[in-house]
């Protein structure tokens, strides 16, 4: 910075107003106040104690009243910004006022290092590190609107800006304040590309990037507005325009969806209500429903009125489940659960359908048959499992679990692939304490029993009718063997029913073996007497002849009684039969 400082008849004014004052004059200077030459760069040299140089003092209306200003020349301004001002090129320019900045220091930079006592002003310009070259990609810049932005439009590579914005160590919370409802509800930032934006209208964020128009205000394919209030979407081409949404992934679409949260890829979901969806191609609807997987969809109810008292939305029917692939959950009223390979509920409420991939043939896609398990009725549990079902009541579930001791014997029920009725286990190994029974005191404990039809308590006598024992009946005749107890007066276990209907019919079938053993003595015995019986009474005399006919009574009445017995034993074969048939398999 250049100084001019006084010229001569400003020297000539003060000599004459400072009495006592000594001027020495040389060739090319003049020097005030002790003696001595002037400095010989000098043009005026004022040397004193306890005396300072006086400049025109004036205020800011005098000061710019002055006519084009040489530069140079200075003045002291005494209101508004006062202080010292030089002009330079017809302008006036002040000199900051470092000492009354507070720091005495020697330090300096362009600004001066001081405290404002005004706003700054950047007139359209940026605040840059380093070269002022640099304001073309990076800086910052903050327009009369107040809106704040940090770098620009990149026009070249630029290797040495790794960051738009850095915090580093930061040990303090990081404050964002809005009020939504307020501002501009039109984004800064409109169209397809990568950026994070706070939404200060919705009071809703954006992270990631979009191909389109989904973080625009309004976007095509959609009712209304395509941001909802209070709604957030991470990842790319996700669009979350219903109240409290939030979505992650990709290509993600909720609409009419207040607080649904979707994560994955390719999820359309209108008209879901508080609920979770996670994987591919699922579509829900309905309130507080889960799904998850891939092609699932679940389609219930979307009716449903706000209770004060649970602080939240009740729905008029329950809401639904559906996981795997392929599976549909649906009915107008929900309450339907489907799990693993299209597994399907066909419109009826309250079922659970629940289906293995065994229509995947060798495991691969390729091969794929697409044989859905579904509903048949309402309130309907329906598996298809085509390995079996097991079905444990104890701990242990495995007789020898390698490296670690059994738990106990395995106990329970199973389906074998193929099978259409429950095996239980039946290995002689696994049991102990074996008391044989009394065939025949089963048969009279039998014969005692109220044995009969009937229909349980509030069930239709005309479609619901039953036979059988009476629990009570069962448990008194068979629930004691000598060693302990089995089963109780409420319920029938059906292994233990099997196996009194089994011993019966042992009982019965050895009655059949006496009755045939018996049937046949007596047929020889018939015969005997046939054979040995006279040709005709002419030479048999009185007696001989009346002892005959007795014994042809005898033999007749006892043909008669084997005739019965036959009969009898025929209708035993064909009930032993008939039994044998009906018992379910058993492990051996």
């Amino acid at each position: 910075m250049q100084h001019r400082y006084l010229l001569m008849p400003l020297a000539a004014l003060l000599l004459a107003a400072a009495p006592g004052a000594r001027a020495q004059t040389t060739p090319g200077g003049v020097r005030i106040g002790t003696a001595g030459a002037p400095h010989a760069a000098a043009i005026l040299d004022l040397d004193a104690s306890g005396k300072g140089l006086l400049i025109p003092r004036m205020d800011s209306l005098t000061r710019t009243s002055i006519s084009a200003p040489p530069d140079g020349l200075m003045v002291f301004q005494t209101n508004g910004r006062a202080g010292f001002w030089y002009a330079m090129s017809s302008t006036w320019l002040f000199l900051p006022d470092k000492a009354r900045s507070g720091n005495g220091s020697t330090t300096t930079d362009n600004l001066g290092n001081h405290v404002a006592t005004q706003n700054l002003n950047l007139n359209g310009n940026k605040l840059v590190g380093g070269t002022t070259a640099r304001a073309i990609r990076g800086g910052l810049a903050l327009n009369g609107n107040g809106l704040l932005t940090v770098g620009a439009p990149r026009v070249a590579a630029d290797s040495t800006n790794r960051y738009g914005v850095r915090l580093t160590d930061i040990d303090q919370d990081v404050v964002i304040t809005s009020d939504q409802g307020k501002g501009n509800s039109t984004p800064a930032v409109t169209g397809a590309g990568d950026r994070l934006m706070w939404l200060s209208y919705y009071s809703a964020f954006r992270a990631g990037g979009v191909t389109s128009d989904r973080w625009n205000a309004t976007a095509a394919g959609s009712s209304s507005v395509a941001i909802g209030n209070y709604s957030a979407a991470f990842g790319l081409d996700n669009q979350a325009s219903s109240l409290y949404s939030t979505a992650f992934g990709w290509n993600n679409r909720m609409r009419n969806s207040e607080g649904t949260l979707v994560t994955g890829n390719n999820n359309d979901i209108v008209q879901s209500f508080y609920g979770l969806v996670m994987g591919a191609r699922n579509s829900p609807k309905g309130w507080y429903n889960l799904i998850g997987g891939y092609q699932n969809k679940v389609l219930g109810s979307t009716l449903a009125n706000y209770s004060a008292a649970a602080g939240a939305y009740v729905p008029n029917w329950p809401p639904s489940l559906s996981f795997g692939q392929g599976c549909y959950s649906r009915s107008s009223r929900g309450n339907t659960y489907t799990l693993g390979y299209y597994a399907r509920t066909r419109g009826y409420y309250g079922s659970f359908v629940f289906a293995d991939m065994s229509p995947i043939l060798d495991g691969s896609p390729s091969d794929r048959q697409q044989d859905s398990v579904y509903s048949t009725n309402y309130n309907q549990f329906t598996a298809r499992f085509a390995g079996g079902y097991r079905l444990f009541t104890t701990v242990a579930t495995r007789p020898d679990p390698a490296g670690v001791t059994a738990l106990g014997t395995p106990m329970g029920v199973e389906l074998t692939p193929g099978s259409n009725a429950w095996s239980v286990i039946s290995d002689s190994t696994k049991k102990e304490r074996v008391v044989l029974a009394d065939g025949n005191r089963f048969l009279a404990r039998i014969n005692r029993m109220r044995l009969g039809s009937w229909n349980y308590l509030g069930q239709s006598p005309d479609t619901m009718r039953h036979y059988g024992p009476m629990a009570q009946d069962f448990y008194q005749a068979f629930g004691h063997d000598g060693v302990g107890r089995s089963g109780n007066q409420t319920s029938i276990n059906q292994a233990d029913f099997d196996g009194v209907n089994l011993i019966a019919i042992q009982a019965l079938y050895r009655r059949v073996l006496l009755l045939e053993t018996e049937n046949a003595r007596q047929q020889q015995q018939l015969q005997q007497l046939r054979t040995a019986a006279p040709a005709g009474p002419a030479a048999t005399p009185a007696a001989e002849l009346a002892e005959l006919r007795h014994q042809h009574a005898a033999l007749q009445a006892r043909a008669s009684q084997a005739d019965a017995d036959h009969a009898a034993l025929l209708t035993l074969q064909a009930q032993v039969a008939r039994l044998l048939a009906e018992q379910p398999t058993a492990h051996k």
